[in-house]
């Protein structure tokens, strides 16, 4: 019957979908030992926190919501920054207790300065990347606001038990995150730098098993699109905050550009030894390969074990017998290769000896990546007050800086959905209802598809977190009345929840809005024993869900265009400034931050993709589209990287000028390319696919074409003659530079064709934002 029913009527079963989530679930709640220790860890903190506020007799439920936000998120907080937020709380609650009270008869005025103080405090979270710190002096002062009209004799005693809450919840953090159960994020880094140096190790064995061996063995997989540096500088930047020294800063960073450095390369050698090309070359030299290979992959696993333990630093790092074993193979492989080289040249093509270079020409990167010694690391960069693509090396913009129009409108979408969900509580005068203006604060986000995303998983949170809220309070309250039985029960609930909001962020908030919604039900002196709160609880979860959908979709909608093209302008001009010749390319450290900051933007780029998706037919790029071009423009980034860093590390003799002007010529119609991408993304024009097909058309693959073409015969004339009497170092170089050429070729063909589909089909008809937002 069911299949004739999805036969005749069109009807299928939604088993796919089902399939999808379920793997999705299944590899969100995958365990870990990382994910048990610090669930344990969280939830231990929140229910000592609890049982201190029950002790204490402190009647709120802020503490815990406190706790419950700070514990796993960002650095641990020492003794300083928790006075600083706890003055910031109690400045807080001086204010808004003083407004409040001016306003209490009043309430209706107190509408526009909530408008004005909501948006204003949100636009110094955004821009000053306060995170959660703001996050809870926000909800201290809607409560205070809010509370006033119901009960203006409480809100003295309501201000201090706030005031109590966040110094027990701020006092248990401190506690554990300096003494108790400290979770630092050094020692997490130095784990994810060991895991990646130990993957590049694996990749570089198969890719080089594949390059000597050819179809017997598979063929190594491409690179994945996204990069480990994000996360890394995001550990970094923790361990920076944590308190870690300047030089111990240094040696962090030195050893964070190592690992990306290498797993750059291996990427590149994985790209190299996966073409298609004849094979006589590497067949006269497998053994120097092999035994070059097998050294450096011996000393990518010394890095990798010694790194979760213990970064070496000073001499200790220099020249141990395995750094000894790759160079001895390295110059036994270039000695092999100098030796055949009469026998190959004239006989194979080009583009063998092209990819052959290649290859000694990352395996010599890797080594000189690996006898690097840990104790220079570079230097603070550079600053250049021109026009420079390279930003500056600050989260935290200057008061100068002009203000983002696109921060500014969705601070005041921030503002006005609050300002709604405030007159809903005074219409409806029920006290309960305060979880509006929360949920308003913790769902709204700048785009269409991540509120939409966030109000989903926070819906699904609530469902939760509300249904386990009235088991607990049908349960436990009325069976059990100890101080150890209660805390015992919010630890059973919270140890879950803490749990599932260690995963992926496309689930992890859906964690947190349970133990959210838990804390404001269950929590108090004592466990709760009013069914009816969470239901009020839920209906105030779904009126602020609709404030937030009515506004930020219906009224004022901020698609995902409009976070990704500013992002696209960015990224653009920064790899025009990577170029030879570019802003970025003058010092190493200028490549590497400018590299850096294009990888983390692109990682952006994947979460925008996903926010596309969301908002499916309305939004005006195409997800697919971003995802594609994504890849691609980190492939680009990384081969004019690694030519600018080539470009400053080997001193290269000068060219003759018929070769040089083709060089030039090249590298011209690379920059050419990219300014024409970036002018039409900052066109009034940039949502039309056609006009994008229109750019991506007149760059043929002849335009780059051609002058390679011409370049690679002039320096491949009689043998590479031109090249005769260079070291071997930069005739190493100059060639492989000559095969990253041939790579930007194809990627550029391919770049193209994936910026011209990142305007959606529908784009024209719902493109949302002008080119300056």
């Amino acid at each position: 019957m069911a299949g004739f029913i999805e036969q005749q009527f069109g009807i299928q079963r939604p088993l796919a979908w089902l399939d999808r989530l379920e793997a999705l679930v299944a590899h969100e709640l995958a365990p870990s030992a990382r994910k048990i220790r610090n669930a344990l860890r969280i939830s231990t903190i929140v229910t000592i926190a609890i049982g201190l506020d029950a002790s204490c007799h402190v009647n709120t439920q802020l503490g815990a919501v406190i706790v419950w936000l700070l514990a796993g998120a960002g650095p641990m907080m020492s003794i300083r920054k928790a006075l600083a937020w706890q003055i910031a709380v109690m400045l807080a609650l001086i204010t808004a207790v003083v407004m409040a009270r001016a306003f209490a008869e009043t309430p209706w005025l107190m509408l526009p300065f909530v408008f004005v103080w909501i948006s204003v405090s949100t636009y110094v979270g955004a821009t000053r990347k306060l995170g959660v710190g703001m996050l809870v002096i926000q909800i201290v002062c809607l409560i205070t606001f809010y509370g006033v009209v119901f009960g203006p004799q409480e809100i003295g005693w309501n201000a201090a038990a706030s005031f109590d809450g966040s110094a027990i919840a701020f006092g248990v953090i401190v506690l554990f995150d300096n003494w108790l159960w400290p979770d630092p994020g050094e020692p997490i880094l130095m784990k994810s730098l060991g895991a990646s140096v130990a993957r590049a190790r694996s990749q570089l064995l198969g890719a080089s098993n594949f390059f000597l061996a050819g179809e017997s063995v598979p063929r190594p997989p491409l690179p994945a699109p996204t990069s480990d540096l994000p996360a890394h500088m995001a550990l970094l930047n923790q361990a920076v905050a944590e308190g870690a020294s300047e030089h111990r800063r240094a040696i962090l960073l030195a050893a964070t550009t190592r690992a990306t450095r290498i797993s750059l390369e291996v990427d590149r050698l994985i790209a190299t030894a996966r073409q298609n090309q004849p094979r006589e070359i590497r067949t006269m030299v497998p053994g120097e390969i092999q035994r070059a290979v097998n050294a450096i992959a011996a000393a990518l696993d010394e890095i990798s074990h010694k790194l979760p333990a213990r970064i070496v630093e000073g001499a200790d790092d220099q020249a141990p017998a395995t750094r000894t074993s790759v160079r001895l193979a390295m110059d036994n492989l270039n000695a092999r290769v100098v030796q055949i080289r009469p026998a190959y040249i004239g006989k194979a093509s080009s583009a063998e000896i092209e990819n052959f270079a290649e290859f000694i020409d990352s395996l010599a990167v890797l080594a000189r990546h690996i006898e690097r010694p840990l104790d220079e690391p570079p230097g603070p960069p550079t600053t250049d007050p021109s026009n420079s693509a390279v930003p500056r090396n600050s989260a935290v913009p200057r008061l100068s800086d002009p203000a983002d129009p696109a921060v500014v409108r969705y601070c005041l979408k921030v503002g006005l959905c609050t300002v709604v969900g405030y007159t809903i509580g005074l219409v409806t005068q029920r006290p309960d209802l305060f979880i509006i203006l929360v949920t308003v604060i913790t769902t709204a986000t700048p785009t269409y598809g991540a509120t939409l995303h966030k109000m989903s998983l926070r819906i699904a949170g609530a469902i939760i977190g509300g249904a386990v809220s009235l088991l607990a309070i049908i349960i436990v309250t009325p069976n059990f009345e100890t101080l150890p039985t209660y805390m015992l029960a919010a630890f059973a609930v919270f140890y879950p929840f803490a749990y599932c909001s260690l995963g992926n962020a496309r689930m992890s908030y859906a964690g947190k809005q349970m133990g959210i919604i838990f804390s404001l039900v269950f929590v108090g002196l004592s466990p709760s024993n009013n069914i009816y709160e969470p239901l009020w609880r839920f209906w105030g979860l779904l009126l602020g869900d609709f404030v937030v959908a009515m506004v930020f979709f219906a009224l004022w909608p901020e698609y995902a265009g409009d976070s990704l093209v500013p992002r696209l302008r960015r990224v653009l001009a920064n790899m025009i400034a990577l170029a030879p010749s570019g802003s970025a390319s003058s010092s190493e450290d200028r490549i590497l931050k400018t590299n850096s900051e294009t990888m983390g933007v692109l990682t952006e780029f994947l979460e925008i993709a996903d926010d596309a998706r969301m908002e499916g037919r309305t939004c005006a790029v195409y997800h697919d589209g971003i995802v594609e071009a994504t890849g691609t423009l980190r492939r680009i980034a990384n081969q004019l990287s690694l030519i600018a860093t080539a470009r400053v590390l080997v001193q290269m003799p000068q060219l003759d000028p018929v070769a040089e002007s083709g060089r030039d010529r090249v590298f011209n119609t690379i920059r050419g390319q990219l300014i024409s991408w970036l002018d039409f993304f900052s066109g009034a024009e940039w949502f039309s696919a056609s006009a994008a097909r229109a750019i991506a058309e007149k760059h043929s693959a002849g335009e780059l074409a051609e002058p390679l073409n011409e370049f690679s015969s002039q320096l491949e004339e009689g043998g590479f003659a031109r090249l005769e009497s260079w070291p071997f170092e930069p005739r190493r170089t100059m060639i492989a530079e000559l095969q990253s050429m041939r790579q930007l070729e194809f990627l550029f063909s391919e770049l193209n064709r994936y910026l011209a589909d990142v305007p959606s089909p529908h784009g024209a008809l719902h493109a949302s934002c002008s080119p300056e937002g």
